[in-house]
């Protein structure tokens, strides 16, 4: 087994090379038989021990670049491919550890993507009714400070005693029924 040139061809092409389904348990009783071997020399400074923990170590550093380049396209093809029917020809090459976390990675898109279409169609639903009660202010003045809280017209609100502000007609008419604000009077209001 050559891990060197499997990294090198995989690195020729943007599409996964195809591999054995159990190209890893290969590869793994490859390597285990690696270091069986080294472990029955005797002298590990002899050049046989030494060329074998070259090949040891270079194997591994292949392996560990291959997982890699074939990560960074098992990622891509499940963002690609996330929105598409044809999620078993998706898999075609692919071992079966890279098939689980195709799958994986298909499934947490998926309910990433519902929950961030979630969260926008709770945010763009009508507050109001049929009326628009955000367009309708009301100036009171705060007789408490209140915790800060989103209006209905989207914007946060931290008001302080004795502050004179513009609140949407329903927050207003709130705060004067739980006696935390009072309405301010303008000078057309008066007359």
């Amino acid at each position: 087994m050559d891990l060197a040139n499997a990294l090198r061809e995989e690195r020729k092409t943007a599409e996964l090379l195809a591999l054995d389904k159990g190209f890893y348990s290969q590869v793994g009783s490859y390597l285990a038989g690696l270091e069986q071997e080294l472990s029955k020399i005797e002298d590990h400074y002899s050049v046989e021990a030494q060329i074998l923990q070259d090949t040891l170590k270079g194997e591994r550093s292949s392996l560990a670049k291959l997982i890699d380049q074939r990560m960074k396209k098992i990622v891509r093809k499940a963002v690609k491919n996330a929105r598409s029917a044809s999620r078993e020809e998706a898999c075609l090459g692919m071992t079966r550890e890279e098939e689980d976390i195709y799958r994986q990675m298909l499934s947490a898109i998926h309910q990433g993507r519902e929950t961030i279409l979630a969260h926008i169609a709770h945010t763009e639903r009508p507050l109001t009714g049929k009326k628009d009660i955000s367009q309708e202010y009301e100036i009171v003045r705060l007789l408490d400070s209140v915790p800060m809280f989103v209006g209905v017209d989207g914007k946060n609100y931290l008001l302080s005693k004795d502050d004179v502000v513009a609140l949407p007609a329903v927050h207003a008419r709130n705060l004067h029924n739980k006696k935390l604000a009072v309405q301010v009077k303008s000078r057309d209001d008066v007359s």
